[in-house]
């Protein structure tokens, strides 16, 4: 099995798994970047969209579905994610409306001018712009397994998946399982291909024991570090934003990432451990893993037998469990 960070942060997060002989089975964990980048990046790693069998959608927030309607519209791949999350594409895809990580909603007009912004700042971090939070969202009749556009024709079949149920996807298999974030029914995953196995658990504002269950299987560990509490605190975010960042369906800090992984670290393994979604203006690399590190040191762990790294928000790391080997970041810690 072979992944490939193709970007992770506010400003756009998707994972590209490989498995089986030449990597015939590749599947997309989220689609946050915008499709030109988006579609650049899958090339860099060797990957045409047309080659996709689907996207694992963790849950709505556009910084984790913003580059989903082309893949699907243009080159018919599912998106595969618990039926309530799906729904909520509908909404979207129907509605021109979109939620924002922040709380807020989004229109597709406020969306054209950002991807130009995303398309020419590679590696900034870009604050969506937002309208009114309380605007509803229309009904739409739903259609068994389709996502509707605008005019409420269907666009792609969709693959609904319950939380907690398996799938199998090729030569993947794939089990979700709950997180703790203010969306409408988020998603962490546990991927498993040739015997090796990756948990993503990212935007959940604290850690559940479902949570540390996948956790403790997973060779390769893709876990959320976003803030530095002290420096979330005394930053310039609105209270209100502080708040439900800090909330049980926020984001994890990195104390609260440490946590859950001395809580699942097995001193008989190798593993690997990507911090991933920082906050640019709550954290920085060096922080997070300094912070990481300290807290393993302090625990007794021995550092030859766990990797950490941060995911940068640009093309980034690449694993590769058959020949165990790892690349170093793109992004240097240079904050």
């Amino acid at each position: 099995m072979r992944v490939t960070s193709l970007g992770s942060g506010s400003s756009g997060n998707a994972l590209l798994v490989e498995a089986g002989p030449r990597g015939r089975t590749r599947i997309l964990v989220d689609a946050g970047l915008s499709s030109r980048i988006l579609i650049e990046r899958l090339q860099q790693a060797g990957t045409h969209p047309k080659q996709l069998q689907g996207v694992l959608v963790t849950h709505e927030h556009i910084d984790h579905v913003i580059g989903l309607p082309v893949l699907m519209k243009r080159y018919g791949i599912p998106a595969i994610s618990a039926p309530a999350t799906l729904a909520a594409l509908q909404h979207s895809f129907a509605s021109g409306i979109w939620p924002v990580d922040t709380g807020a909603l989004v229109t597709t007009a406020a969306i054209a001018p950002l991807l130009t912004k995303l398309d020419s700042s590679e590696n900034e971090e870009v604050s969506l712009p937002g309208v009114d939070p309380n605007i509803a969202l229309p009904e739409v009749s739903p259609e068994s397994g389709m996502l509707l556009h605008g005019e409420g024709k269907p666009v792609v079949p969709t693959i609904a998946m319950q939380l907690g149920s398996r799938r199998l996807i090729g030569d993947i298999e794939v089990v979700s399982f709950p997180v703790s974030h203010d969306a409408v029914a988020p998603s962490g995953y546990l991927i498993t291909a040739g015997g090796c196995r990756i948990c993503i658990a990212i935007d959940s504002g604290e850690v559940t024991p479902t949570m540390l269950e996948a956790m403790h299987h997973a060779d390769l560990l893709i876990l959320e570090s976003n803030h530095d509490r002290e420096r979330l605190i005394r930053g310039p975010y609105p209270y209100a934003l502080k708040q439900r960042i800090l909330g049980p369906t926020g984001h994890l800090s990195n104390d609260q990432a440490a946590d859950a992984v001395l809580q699942t670290w097995r001193a008989d393994s190798v593993r690997w451990l990507w911090l991933s979604h920082l906050s640019r203006t709550n954290n920085t690399p060096k922080i997070a893993l300094q912070s990481m590190i300290r807290r393993l040191e302090k625990a007794g762990a021995n550092l030859a037998q766990i990797h950490v790294s941060v995911s940068p928000p640009g093309m980034g790391h690449v694993w590769d469990s058959a020949q165990l080997w790892h690349e170093p970041s793109l992004w240097e810690m240079q904050h």
